[in-house]
């Protein structure tokens, strides 16, 4: 039996299903481990989905291995046996030899068996050999049929399961009956203070809890899938399909979210001077505006994709990088282009591409809250058109606590992306300053 087996097309059609499945899980927990984080609700989803997969896959591998190997076997065990006597052997390779194509290695050879050709019958079979070398040209232009179309593994997706913005916020579980639940809120506190005499009544006032009603929100996609497609598709439909389901979900839910949050802070605090400096003093001042309302800490720095990529490059009064990436010494924070994680003045940096642009929300991220319970994938036959109904869908709500937990800083100097025409404007009344007034005026 040979080292290397050869299998059948369905095997190697269930090996790329199974290395795929393998490489989706390796790569999304390797993800999370470099992110030194757990797997997110949409990554569990997914890793589980993929598992699912390999155990199905699994017993077919196995079932087409064995037919490979014994196929080698019995290959093994005819190999040496020859079906076609030895005299039939002698005359095929006489009937190659006889239309074998002549080559004239020189005018002079074929001048001969041309003048010689009607008295030496050796002449004339060479002639007219050499006569039967005008031939078609096959090309492939002739043959598209036999052509295949190779597809290379494994499809790529812009989109992604990640949700900055949701992620930041304090995570609770949905509670399941009803379509809206209540988050209890304490809306007056006792009272302490000095006793005026020995024996006086100390100061005393009742607490109030009041109720904030909230309401659940459904979010889902579906998809009628033809039987054919799930059967014929290399790589599987299916599995591409509740991934992308579960991606737009995921995707969708984050959008609703940073609308709801952006809209939900009103407060803002603007920078003194469109630069590095007045960006520290907006903070400071968000800050102390923030523990004046809530006797706490902000912690967290949520920001659309241009005010991050305006804030990696501020500098400060001697053109020293605010947020430097690389050998950071002193610095107030740390930005990288390669990452959206990093540090701004000891806040958590988070990017979230559906903040509004402009938008840079300063605020403790425990006054804002997700609840979630996603319901996966579902899906019904219909045996009549030979179809399967899929569905992702998921209930999600949110709540801002206290809106006084959180400032927008505004007059970050925005720089704009130019679809072509004309020059770009500054955002939020901020003007170029340095690299950003180089860049506007090229």
């Amino acid at each position: 039996m040979p080292d290397t087996l050869s299998g059948s097309k369905r095997l190697d059609w269930l090996k790329r299903q199974m290395d795929q499945a393998l490489a989706d899980v390796e790569t999304i927990t390797s993800r999370a481990a470099d992110e030194d984080r757990e797997l997110s609700d949409s990554e569990q989803t997914t890793c589980e989905a993929r598992r699912s997969r390999i155990a199905e896959l699994e017993p077919q591998i196995q079932v087409e291995a064995d037919l490979a190997k014994r196929s080698a076997t019995y290959q093994d065990m005819v190999s040496h046996i020859s079906t076609a006597p030895a005299v039939e052997r002698k005359h095929a390779v006489e009937r190659s030899q006889s239309t074998e194509l002549v080559e004239y290695q020189t005018p002079g050879q074929y001048l001969v068996d041309y003048l010689t050709r009607s008295e030496n019958p050796q002449a004339k079979a060479r002639f007219d050999r050499y006569h039967q070398r005008a031939l078609d040209h096959q090309t492939t232009a002739e043959n598209p049929g036999l052509l295949p179309v190779p597809i290379l593994g494994p499809v790529f997706t812009q989109q992604s399961q990640r949700r900055p913005a949701i992620e930041a916020t304090t995570r609770r579980p949905l509670p399941g009956p009803g379509k809206t639940f209540q988050r209890p809120r304490i809306t007056q506190n006792t009272l302490a203070g000095p006793q005026s005499a020995e024996k006086a009544e100390l100061p005393s006032r009742n607490m109030v809890v009041d109720p904030v009603t909230v309401t659940k929100s459904t979010f889902g996609g579906a998809i009628n899938l033809s039987w054919q497609d799930r059967d014929w598709t290399d790589p599987a439909i299916m599995d591409l399909l509740v991934s992308d389901l579960a991606a737009s979900y995921f995707q969708e839910t984050d959008n609703a979210f940073c609308a709801y949050f952006a809209a939900a802070v009103t407060a803002t605090e603007a920078l003194a001077t469109p630069d590095g400096p007045g960006l520290v003093g907006a903070i400071y001042a968000a800050t102390a505006t923030i523990f004046g309302a809530t006797n706490g800490m902000p912690d967290t720095l949520w920001v659309a994709p241009d005010v991050w990529g305006a804030i990696g490059g501020l500098s400060d009064t001697t053109g020293r990088q605010l947020f430097p990436s690389v050998n950071p010494s002193n610095a107030l924070g740390t930005i990288s282009p390669t990452s959206m994680a990093g540090t701004v003045a000891g806040m958590r940096l988070v990017v979230d591409k559906y903040l509004p642009a402009g938008t840079a929300i300063l605020g403790d991220s425990t006054y804002v809250e997700t609840y979630e319970t996603v319901g996966g994938q579902v899906s019904v036959m219909e045996p009549s058109v030979l179809g399967t109904q899929m569905a992702f869908y998921g209930y999600i709500a949110w709540l801002v606590l206290d809106p006084n937990a959180f400032v927008k800083i505004t007059g970050v100097p925005v720089i704009p992306l130019d679809n072509g025409g004309g020059t770009p404007e500054p955002t939020n009344g901020g003007s170029y300053t340095g690299k950003a007034a180089a860049k506007a005026g090229s």
